[in-house]
């Protein structure tokens, strides 16, 4: 068996006949040669067959066009209407990309000033302007792009739009729960959609009195059946609802879905048969309903379950997890499956397209979840497409319910499309609706309640006003209206018959529209207090308490962080009195607090990278006299504590021989001998050099990720940008000089532009009413530059460190000349920014770096929360409010330009203070030698006694 299946690899071995011939079209490329070949001819083929057929319609119908105009499908037309006609299909392009920058800056309203409102329908309310402006304002182009959309085709809307918006809905489906309470959704979704579909009906049927037929009231019943849970939702994951609760009302919406189509299709094929036009339609009965009711669902899941299959199998055999292109191509394959699943259901074979796609993404879910290589990469793009998906539908939607109301045309026998009556029956739908649902749902809870995962009657009770209408009731309702459009444009119908069904329709889609405005509008702000009146969230003072037990643990963090930042040399000298003045969060710590975190970090660093942090700016502002045992009771050299230390010499010794073994394997202590004897090669100093810059990089990424450097502002660009720059110079064997190529860009590009963004929201603030400080453009260049060279100089210490780790000669425990050179050139370009900053003013040096801290810890406080979010402890909700609160501190600091902050003291009263403190605490803390120098130079100048005597 062994040599059978390696003998093709044996040298002996001779290849078969048609293994050569393969592998010579392969190496050749001649096989894409044959297929382009044969792809010409066939499209040769095809154009000559259209000459021929265009030929012989020119010479049928040349006798009966004049030659000004050219028969077209509409009718006769001219020339110029023809290219008119050209000319606006261009302007198609314009609506949807209008419409996503709208939403944009509506996003950005919405999430800073109106949170309790929905997106969708705020997008809604924008469509339906641009379309009431179709109607009543003069031709542009946002008209005439608008004005295309509105007549897309009905097949068009749903192609573009189901597929995409519901394969996420079932991708996101918990599949234990969802499996646990599938005899529950299946009640949901069919028994119960069917009811409300029948219920509705009969409110159209005999409640408006717009002459609609038991059909087209099914019809209508069956699209306000489907409900969209978007909004909820989201509010449900915000608010951290049961999750029993989420996967009922989004198990109960996917499927709903499903089954509402499935009805749709049935009700409104006997629709289009009263029409009486010759191939439209089809009058269904019971039995062949029934029939068609299981081909459409049945047939559409098991087309779902083989395409799901399918894409499994494809993302098992992509399986480089470290290949970004093969996590690229697993989230096409993904996309792809979605809509060639639903166009092969619905389309060819005549099934539910959305059942197969929702089929396609559970079982994708299922089995190939896994087998995703980078699952946030597939997540964050199919979170785009539903955004931009669901902006676009939902203002698609406004436009055409604002064209149908601005269009208040009046036919012969009809009135206007919507009037005061029509508002009226739109809110008595909206009452009946509710009641339906309420009544279905009481009717089913004896059922739903002992089945798969239960439930309980708060949970039905928000289920029932929980139900609003949205993405596929849109969908539904402007293919529906489209359709009929396209249908009555037939000759076959007389005037009076064809603004009849268009009437019938364009009502239907108004009263559809308004419900799902509605439903958005009361239903989805209301949802929020109701489940916290229902009690279904976290109890609150519980809940409270959780969240303020994050908020300690953070506080403890930025503590940690801040006393990292202390023992950096970047900001020894940064004063306490900054960082209470902007970090809300360390303004009331303790002494105690403070040499825990102290502790901390000294037993989390090893001991040969450990830097004491500089306490002398903070120790004065929070050491009390009065306080027990001199303020910290675990620095007091007590008997005990003595002893204790005494038992533990053994322990103490062997973590310092580890700490020493750690330091003889740390490759960075050799980084000073070199290999002086190895010659030096140009093309290996170039390779050298590239790899230090892409270091480079990498630090300047690292630093952005720690919120070291804000990846926004224009001091990152002019950094990356700087890098570019000397990537080319190395291309041309240049020496590194990445310190003057940053210069050049700050000088010509960044700077100027960040000033005036800084000036743009000065003036922002002080419309709004805020006191903007006044600051000029030499003291903003002070700061760029003091900015750059502490993050530059970060970066080519870290970029340094790395290189002399991984470069290292494992032979000879040595660095090459090659790579004495590039780390020369590293350091001159860390003293000439050391330099750039000694030759400013020491104050506004110290004031920036102060400044700078405040932002780096921000920054890092928010990360943290963030992190708590990502790894479920806190809501999006609990840790956006957190967050926005710091964003608010992070913009008071950039406005602040104060070189004094509140209760600042003097160095002279700082080491007044420290020097009250015990020594064997200075010593602790590596201030005693400079307190002790520092009381020694004033006993030279006779002035000791009467400073210690005056000084509090």
């Amino acid at each position: 068996m062994y040599s059978k299946l390696n003998c093709t690899t044996c040298p002996s071995s001779k290849p078969s006949l048609d293994t050569r011939v393969r592998d010579r079209f392969i190496n050749t490329n001649l096989d894409l040669f044959l297929i382009a070949v044969l792809l010409a001819l066939y499209h040769v083929g095809c154009a000559y067959a259209n000459e021929e057929t265009t030929a012989h319609e020119e010479t049928t119908t040349v006798t009966e066009t004049t030659p000004d105009e050219v028969t077209t499908e509409h009718g006769s037309a001219s020339e110029e209407e023809i290219l008119i006609e050209q000319e606006y299909s261009v302007y198609a392009v314009l609506y949807p990309w209008f419409v996503e920058i709208i939403g944009v800056f509506a996003y950005y309203f919405l999430s800073r000033y109106l949170h309790a409102l929905p997106y969708t329908a705020v997008m809604f309310i924008v469509g339906f302007f641009i379309g009431f402006a179709v109607q009543r304002t003069e031709v542009n182009g946002i008209t005439i792009s608008a004005a295309n959309w509105i007549n897309i085709e009905g097949e068009v809307i749903l192609l573009v739009f189901l597929p995409g918006l519901l394969y996420l809905d079932s991708y996101n489906i918990d599949i234990h729960l969802f499996l646990q309470s599938f005899w529950q959704l299946i009640a949901f979704a069919f028994p119960m959609v069917l009811g409300g579909t029948a219920l509705t009906a009969c409110v159209a049927y005999y409640l408006f009195p717009y002459g609609w037929s038991l059909d087209l009231s099914m019809t209508f019943g069956a699209i306000l059946s489907a409900t969209d849970p978007v909004a909820v939702a989201v509010l449900l994951n915000e608010l951290g609802a049961p999750p029993r609760l989420k996967m009922h009302i989004s198990g109960e919406s996917l499927l709903n879905d499903g089954s509402a189509v499935v009805f749709y299709h049935i009700f409104s094929s006997r629709f289009f048969y009263e029409m009486g036009l010759p191939g439209i339609g089809e009058e269904i009965g019971w039995g062949k309903g029934f029939l068609l009711f299981f081909r459409l669902s049945l047939g559409g899941m098991c087309i779902g379950i083989i395409f799901g299959i399918g894409a499994v199998i494809v993302l098992y055999n992509l399986n480089r997890r470290l290949s970004g292109e093969d996590s690229v191509v697993q989230v096409v394959l993904t996309i792809t499956a979605a809509y060639l699943c639903f166009f092969v259901s619905e389309i060819l074979a005549g099934c539910s397209g959305i059942i197969a796609v929702m089929f396609c993404g559970l079982v994708v879910k299922g089995l190939g979840e896994t087998m995703i290589n980078n699952t946030e990469l597939m997540h964050h793009f199919w979170e785009i497409t539903e955004y931009l998906l669901n902006t676009l539908l939902f203002t698609l939607g406004g436009t055409v319910w604002g064209d149908i109301i601005a269009n208040n045309r009046a036919i012969e026998g009809f009135t206007g499309v919507f009037n005061a009556v029509d508002w009226g029956y739109l809110i008595l739908l909206y009452v009946m609706l509710h009641l339906i649902r309420f009544a279905l749902l009481a009717a089913f809870y004896p059922l739903i309640s002992k089945i798969g995962i239960g439930t309980n009657p708060k949970e039905a009770g928000f289920m029932g006003w929980a139900g609003l209408r949205g993405a596929v009731g849109i969908a539904l309702a402007l293919s529906l209206n489209s359709e009929v459009i396209h249908y009555t444009s037939s000759e076959e119908l007389d005037e009076a018959t064809r603004e009849q069904y268009r009437h019938y329709t364009e009502k239907l889609f108004g009263m559809v529209g308004g419900i799902a405005f509605l439903t958005l509008v009361i239903n989805g702000t209301s949802s929020g207090p109701l489940l916290r009146w229902l009690g279904l969230v976290t109890p609150s003072e519980t809940r409270k308490k959780v969240i303020e037990n994050y908020r300690q643990h953070m506080i403890t963090h930025t503590i940690k962080e801040y006393v990292q930042l202390l023992s950096d040399e970047r900001f020894k000298d940064v004063d306490y009195t900054v960082i209470k003045a902007h970090v809300s969060y360390l303004n009331n710590i303790t002494f105690e607090q403070l040499m825990a975190a102290v502790q901390k970090h000294k037993d989390e660093t090893p001991t040969h990278e450990y830097n004491q942090p500089n306490l002398k700016h903070v120790v004065p502002y929070l050491y009390k006299e009065h306080q027990p045992n001199g303020g910290i009771s675990t620095l007091e050299p007590t008997g005990e504590k003595h002893a204790t230390f005494a038992g533990d010499v053994k322990v103490m010794r062997r973590k310092r021989q580890t700490s020493i073994q750690a330091m003889r394997r740390d490759r960075s202590q050799k980084s000073t001998v070199f290999d002086l004897t190895s010659k030096v090669d140009e093309r290996e100093v170039y390779e050298e050099r590239l790899i230090f810059l892409k270091l480079l990089r990498s630090a300047y990424y690292s630093q952005i990720e720690h919120g070291e450097l804000e990846s926004r502002g224009f001091i990152a660009h002019s950094l990356f940008h700087s890098l570019d720059v000397e990537e080319d110079r190395a291309v041309r064997g240049l020496s590194m000089n990445d310190w003057e190529a940053l210069q050049v860009v700050s000088s010509s590009l960044a700077r100027p532009a960040e000033y005036a963004r800084k000036r743009a929201f000065e003036i922002k603030d002080r419309l709004l009413g805020g006191k903007a400080m006044p600051w000029g453009m030499e003291f903003f260049l002070v700061s760029m530059q003091v900015r750059q060279a502490l993050a530059f100089t970060q970066a080519h210490k870290r970029a340094a460190k790395i290189f002399r780790q991984e470069f290292t000669c494992t032979s000879k425990q040595s660095l090459s000349s090659a790579e004495k050179i590039v780390l020369d050139e590293s350091a001159a370009q860390v003293r000439l920014a050391d330099k750039a900053i000694q030759g400013l003013d020491k104050e506004d040096v110290k004031m920036i770096k102060s400044h700078y801290a405040c932002h780096i810890l921000l920054s890092r406080s928010a990360h943290y929360f963030s992190k708590l979010s990502q790894y479920g402890l806190m809501s999006q909700r609990e840790a956006g409010e957190f967050i926005e609160e710091i964003e608010e501190e992070i913009h008071s600091l950039i406005a602040c330009k104060e070189f004094a902050h509140e209760d600042e003291i003097t160095t002279e009263t700082k080491m007044h203070r420290l020097s009250r403190i015990p020594e064997y605490m200075l010593a602790n803390m590596d201030l005693k030698e400079e307190t002790e120098n520092y009381r020694l130079s004033l006993e030279k100048v006779g002035d000791a006694g009467g400073f210690f005597s005056t000084h509090p």
